[in-house]
């Protein structure tokens, strides 16, 4: 199967790929960050990476058979400029145009949840409904996200948000060291958007994790355990709920982990997506 991944990021359609166990002929990966670009040559070095997606064209390319991508969502986003396709989200007619040129027997676009006149825009222009799945229910991260695929997709099994994924269990290995936030003009903010931990129980799902909150000052890295005692969630935490081994990110920052799992996708959702391919 010949894969083609725009703003590919670090790769996780290649791990959720990976996991399931199907066999990918070439992998072409279409990313400018340095950073995304260096970790997946690291951890798959084959990757076959094709640069500015402005710049890649299907006469350049064998017969794609899946194509993938999650495009920028900052000006979609509520917490972005709100520009919608004017912004950088505009780059979704990019992939539009792979989809054309490439004919795909299969696709996956993602983005985040939107008004409802641009989520409509994109699903005419791709042609299917989206689907809009949590990250919760695979992992401890309250995240929503919106999937147009020709895939399909089985149903998720609710039960695991209160099994598997919440509880002492799941965060055994992550302790967290507490620390006192001093009050500041942050507070307010870190208090509106952290969920409260419970040693003994993960009480809630984790904030949504994003490519700019991995400060004591921003609200996806920081707990509220009681009172005014808090602990900053740490690489391991932000692996664990995008699905990622932590030793994907050896020889990186804390800080670049944290901003390609706050810009990629959780994995162990793209893999229920893709385990719709083994099933055709």
């Amino acid at each position: 199967m010949n894969v083609l991944s725009l703003f590919d990021g670090m790769s996780c359609g290649q791990i959720a790929l990976n996991n399931l166990g199907i066999k990918v002929d070439n992998y072409f990966a279409s990313e400018i960050d340095k950073y995304a670009v260096k970790v997946s040559k690291k951890n798959y070095p084959n990757t076959k990476h094709v640069g500015d997606v402005t710049k890649v064209y299907s006469e350049d390319l064998p017969q794609i058979d899946l194509l993938i991508g999650g495009s920028p969502c900052q000006s979609f986003s509520s917490v972005g400029g709100g520009e919608g396709f004017d912004g950088s989200s505009g780059l979704f007619f990019e992939w539009v145009r792979l989809l054309r040129e490439c004919k795909p027997k299969y696709f996956l676009l993602e983005n985040v949840t939107m008004k409802k006149e641009w989520e409509q825009i994109i699903t005419d222009e791709v042609g299917v409904e989206p689907v809009l799945i949590n990250s919760k229910h695979f992992t401890g991260q309250n995240r929503k996200r919106l999937y147009w695929t020709n895939i399909p997709i089985a149903e998720i099994d609710d039960r695991k948000v209160d099994g598997i994924f919440k509880g002492n269990e799941y965060w055994s290995e992550i302790q967290p060291t507490p620390f006192v936030l001093k009050k500041h003009s942050m507070m307010e903010e870190v208090s509106e958007f952290t969920n409260p931990y419970n040693k003994s129980n993960l009480t809630d799902t984790f904030p949504n994790l994003t490519a700019q909150g991995n400060s004591q000052t921003k609200s996806s890295s920081v707990i509220r355990i009681k009172d005014d005692e808090y602990f900053m969630a740490n690489l391991q935490y932000w692996s664990e709920l995008q699905g990622v081994d932590k030793k994907y990110f050896d020889g990186f920052t804390e800080s670049q982990g944290k901003k390609m799992l706050g810009n990629g996708w959780t994995v162990p959702v793209i893999e229920h997506i893709f385990s719709g391919l083994k099933t055709i």
